[in-house]
């Protein structure tokens, strides 16, 4: 998984030194030059880590921390802050508006890589206690609002998820993103049940953090396949066109399915979709070879019965 770094210093040349190095470690890097654009980058599209300097123009790093750290929408993303000064006044001041580490100038480059690789990892550990804990509470309201229970939801979908991600191989990152998404059944059908729209069903995700990722997935398996083009650029900055693909071709052929009764015919209709529709053909043609190697291993079962 992609990390995203967002350095916030009105040095342009150091900005510019500490990009190239962090790139070079595979980071996504995006660069403020003063308080108030830090705080805008980090609210629209929340970074995992920043690297902040104390003197800012605008705003302080110490007021910017403090607003990060007081927003529910950014108050997770990782903050070290970079200064000039040694004095312990200038940290204890820095840890009490919510800094994580600090960082002085002039920066040693391994320093830098130790202290970053350690904030992530805790970040990863706490942001999945978060996510399986919000995922929990938003299925029992959705289950609460159409008279569902979790455990009712569609084990076949879930069941071909898991099945193409052992044979696709994809990071555990999107992996847990499609089972995420696949946790929720069409946003139409529960709209329908709770006589209310798609959109309001959709718009619950805000009160989640994984909402930044999980609202455009969402929207983007609502929309109609000839609108819903805009929707993928938003989806790959934010790392998650991948899952969409796969959740959107496996609610398709399920839905095709039911319909039909019938694999081969399902199979062929959404073979025949593809083009137009953009199905992803890495995930379409590992889904035709696992019903290929399913109805072999019926045949078998049937022949030795």
């Amino acid at each position: 998984m992609e990390h995203t770094i967002l350095i916030a210093d009105d040095n342009e040349q150091l900005s510019s030194m500490l990009k190239d190095v962090l790139e070079s470690w595979g980071y996504i890097v995006r660069i403020a030059t003063e308080g108030y654009s830090c705080l805008e980058i980090a609210r629209q599209e929340p970074p995992d880590l920043i690297l902040l300097d104390i003197m800012l123009p605008g705003m302080s790093g110490y007021e910017v921390c403090d607003a990060l750290k007081r927003d529910t929408r950014t108050r997770s993303i990782a903050v070290v802050m970079l200064t000039a000064l040694e004095d312990l006044e200038s940290r204890i001041h820095g840890y009490k508006v919510g800094a994580d580490n600090f960082l002085v100038k002039p920066i040693k480059y391994d320093e830098v890589k130790a202290i970053i690789r350690n904030l992530l990892d805790k970040k990863l550990y706490q942001d999945t206690l978060e996510e399986s804990c919000n995922v929990a509470g938003m299925l029992q309201d959705f289950s609460r609002m159409v008279a569902v229970k979790p455990a009712d939801m569609d084990a076949c979908r879930m069941e071909y998820c898991n099945k193409l991600l052992e044979s696709l191989g994809w990071d555990a990152a999107t992996g847990e993103q499609a089972r995420i998404a696949l946790m929720f059944t069409s946003s139409a059908e529960l709209a329908k049940q709770a006589n209310t729209s798609p959109e309001q069903i959709i718009g619950l995700t805000d009160n989640l953090r994984m909402g930044y990722w999980l609202k455009p997935v969402l929207q983007f398996l609502h929309a109609p396949t000839d609108t819903n083009e805009e929707l993928r650029s938003v989806l790959q900055n934010r790392n998650c066109l991948k899952a969409a693909e796969m959740v959107q071709v496996i609610n398709r052929y399920t839905e095709l399915l039911n319909a039909k009764a019938d694999r081969e015919g399902a199979l062929f209709t959404l073979q025949k979709e593809a083009v137009k529709n953009r199905y992803n053909q890495e995930v379409l043609k590992q889904l035709e070879e696992i019903l290929k190697a399913e109805q072999i291993l019926e045949r078998l079962q049937t022949k030795f019965q």
